[in-house]
């Protein structure tokens, strides 16, 4: 904790200093609108404004794969389900094709006496 706080105290010198330096008005145009910003304050501002952008950016990005991860799980669980079911399927097909097998020879032995 005490090295994020002091990390940030270290980069808030230079930005300081940066502020103090480039403190001259600058006029801005847009559209029909005239402002005077400063220099400092232009800078810094559109700096906050693209590392806002970009944490939201980021964060939907990561979102996107959380969703794509999610939706992935749920389709192998149905893939898990859809084969446990044809197993036990397969299983009782399995278990009639044997009594078949058992009970035909005592179904032929029958027939070859009559």
């Amino acid at each position: 904790m005490k090295t994020k706080f002091l990390a940030g105290l270290l980069l808030l010198v230079p930005v300081l200093i940066y502020v103090m330096q480039n403190g001259t008005l600058i006029p801005i145009h847009f559209l029909q609108w005239e402002y005077s910003v400063s220099q400092a304050l232009l800078v810094l501002s559109t700096l906050l404004i693209g590392v806002i952008l970009g944490l939201l950016l980021s964060y939907a990005w990561r979102n996107k794969e959380k969703n794509l991860q999610k939706k992935n799980e749920k389709k192998a669980k149905k893939l898990k389900k859809t084969e446990e079911k044809l197993k036990k399927q397969q299983d009782k097909q399995q278990k009639v094709e044997e009594q078949t097998l058992v009970n035909q020879p005592a179904d032929a032995a029958d027939s070859s006496q009559d």
